[in-house]
């Protein structure tokens, strides 16, 4: 059964499909710390239906966003929501990252919110929707590094939230692609950090950023920022 999801602070709808992966607040915060500039354009790697390409594109007012989807459902689902929102720079290219022949030094900006888990380390599921999307199956952490590497333009940004137990690696393998800025995610102030936000610039200087950390909850109810960010204030 279909029904529709609005996103944040657009009026885009998101066609969804019960019992099927929609979007998680992750893809929200990662649009919102994305900041990037009108007219130009960004690439988004694991773009499931669209959420974080749809979300740029308004949030930012970009010329162009390549979307980037393996899954062949999620793909046409993507392609549904672009014609039901009548927007036309979006497109789709429906295959692995790693047999996309893309232009070299042509992307100013990449987004992606991967697969945390490296395969095998985290709980199995049966269904392959949902293994892909939290599995590094088809997609590892290294693939994206040697893709930013190749297609962004000097100084160009790529945006990524993660787990910050794989902090060694998003950080000691990502070759010509300098951290210059991190944010940590709570859920509460108390708890540990659910997630890393991190802009990396290529061919940057050394030298890194560390904002504040964002907390999502704060007495079981979004907290100030958080309802700022998803809307609701």
């Amino acid at each position: 059964m279909m029904k529709l999801d609005y996103l944040p602070r657009t009026k885009i709808k998101m066609i969804h499909i019960d019992n099927s992966y929609s979007f998680g607040v992750d893809s929200i915060i990662l649009a919102d710390f994305a900041k990037m500039k009108k007219g130009k354009t960004a690439l988004d790697i694991g773009a499931g239906t669209g959420v974080l390409s749809f979300l740029t594109n308004e949030l930012y007012g970009l010329k162009k966003v390549y979307s980037v989807e393996i899954q062949k459902d999620k793909a046409d689902l993507l392609r549904q929501n672009i014609d039901l929102n009548q927007v036309n720079n979006i497109e789709v290219i429906n295959e692995d990252l790693n047999k996309i022949d893309f232009e070299p030094n042509s992307l100013d900006y990449i987004i992606t919110n991967p697969p945390y888990y490296k395969l095998g380390h985290n709980i199995a599921n049966a269904h392959p929707e949902f293994l892909i999307s939290r599995q590094e199956k088809y997609l590892k952490l290294e693939e994206i590094f040697d893709f930013a590497s190749k297609c962004l333009t000097d100084r160009g940004r790529l945006y990524m939230i993660h787990k910050p137990e794989r902090m060694v690696e998003l950080f000691s393998k990502s070759k010509s692609l300098i951290p210059k800025r991190i944010r940590f995610v709570h859920s509460r102030p108390t708890e540990k950090p659910q997630f890393i936000l991190i802009e990396y610039i290529k061919n940057a200087n050394e030298g890194i950023k560390i904002e504040d950390p964002l907390v999502i909850y704060d007495n079981n109810h979004y907290s100030p920022e958080m309802k700022k960010i998803s809307g609701q204030s």
